[in-house]
């Protein structure tokens, strides 16, 4: 029995001035835990490990100061707010250790805030929610569409089946949203229902099974071998140029209004992609939960640079903090996220009988294999290559009973999993095969 977890994002009716005050003093006491916390975990560090990342260690420290300095804030979001430092600390001690730049954590919430409130801090109905705040609770209707029948909404707000859980409160540009968490226990009869003649059922303590995912510049920003496709990264580049040429007016402008406006925008920017970052992870993580994958499977972010060089650093960025925050949540569900060689996964056919690498094989965003025939979404045949890729170079080899029937390598599918074994590995090289001549294993995707 696992947890399937979703979030939907649902605007908020327009709260009262007396309300939207409670909620501004509020969020002034919640930034002062963080304040706090982060002035505790970030003691002028010389190396990843001086940061400090324990919630225990920190809530140990500060937690009877902050509810006395904050008037007795509701205990719950202080211990929110203690967790989102802990988590932005922990993901820049791992940009650290690879050797990233990294500065201290910042939180603005000038012009944006997010507070996280679970279920003792925040009532959540299925037509309203209410929220703890410094002064009196505040209760908000979601603004649903006028017909609900097949929306999101329907599906997992109004079903039972689905239990509703902890959720951000955002607030931006004059508006309120709820990033509304829902879960739900999958049983491997939920699983079972799935499958077809490709597919095994749940795996075993002795199988092995991998998600493979592509994360792209253009179009979706996240694509897994299970068939998700998950955010918008050409809305991102947008509001990524958008931030830009506001930088750029902001900066020729040089009066120090706009100087404090620049780092109000930074601010209000970071906090932005930063919540994407988690909505994407959230994504990769319900496609391995619903495939029951132990295994989640990424190209090394050091050997897709090469091709990303002439694109914004933020990408970069991006990119890392998605693996991040794929890496911590899925520790919590026992999976395992795992790095692989990206070279050729966008040009080789992921069929195993086939395996034929070729630039003449992939288009913008459609892949045909010149030497099979076969022909897929390219990014998604590209996330399918690195979860083999995964299976190929680490798993086959490390266990070599696969073929005997003792230990099963699977590959996440859309509609099931295929199973791969030596045979499979015996058929091409690593290196796989090429039409193309004489630079056929060039490195690159």
């Amino acid at each position: 029995m696992v947890d399937a977890n979703r979030t939907l994002i649902l605007p908020l009716e327009t709260p009262t001035s007396d309300e939207h005050e409670r909620f501004h003093r509020t969020v002034e006491k919640y930034q002062h835990c963080r304040k706090r916390a982060r002035e505790y975990c970030w003691q002028n560090p010389k190396q990843p490990d001086d940061i400090v990342t324990s919630k225990s260690e920190v809530e140990d420290a500060l937690y009877h100061d902050l509810r006395e300095e904050t008037d007795e804030l509701h205990a719950n979001l202080v211990q929110k707010a203690i967790k989102d430092v802990t988590n932005a600390m922990s993901a820049a001690k791992k940009a650290w250790k690879r050797d990233e730049r990294i500065s201290k954590p910042t939180w603005d919430t000038s012009e944006a805030w997010v507070m996280t409130y679970d279920t003792r801090a925040g009532t959540f109905s299925k037509h309203n929610a209410r929220f703890a705040t410094a002064e009196a609770t505040v209760e908000l209707a979601y603004q649903t569409p006028s017909h609900l029948d097949g929306t999101l909404y329907d599906k997992y707000v109004l079903s039972t089946k689905w239990e509703l859980t902890t959720s951000k409160l955002a607030y931006r540009d004059g508006q309120y949203w709820l990033h509304l968490g829902v879960k739900r226990a999958l049983s491997d009869q939920h699983w079972t229902a799935r499958v077809n003649r490709e597919v095994s059922n749940a795996p075993n303590e002795d199988t092995s099974r991998v998600l493979g995912v592509d994360l792209n510049v253009k179009g979706w920003t996240a694509v897994t071998s299970a068939g998700g496709f998950h955010g918008n990264a050409d809305y991102l580049n947008h509001r990524r140029d958008q931030y830009e040429a506001l930088r750029g007016e902001l900066q020729q402008t040089g009066t120090r209004s706009a100087y404090l406006r620049f780092h109000e925008r930074a601010g209000t920017e970071s906090a932005w992609f930063d919540e994407y970052a988690h909505l994407v992870s959230n994504a990769i993580i319900e496609d391995a939960l619903d495939t029951r994958s132990t295994h989640i499977a990424f190209e090394k972010l050091k050997g897709i640079r090469k091709r990303m060089s002439n694109l914004p650093k933020y990408q970069q960025w991006l990119f890392g903090r998605v693996q991040e925050y794929t890496e911590y949540k899925a520790t919590e569900h026992g999976i395992s996220v795992v790095y692989v060689n990206p070279k050729n996964t966008s040009k080789g056919c992921s069929h195993t009988e086939c395996r034929t690498v070729s630039d003449s094989n992939r288009g913008e965003k459609q892949f045909e294999c010149v030497g099979c025939g076969r022909s897929w979404n390219a990014d998604y045949n590209a996330a399918r290559n690195i979860g083999l890729r995964h299976i190929f170079d680490s798993l086959l080899p490390a266990s070599q009973t696969c073929s005997s029937g003792k230990t099963t390598c699977q590959l996440a599918f859309i509609s099931g999993v295929l199973s791969v074994t030596e045979r499979d590995v015996s058929h091409v090289s690593k290196e796989w095969m090429s039409t193309d001549k004489p630079t056929a294993l060039a490195v690159g995707s």
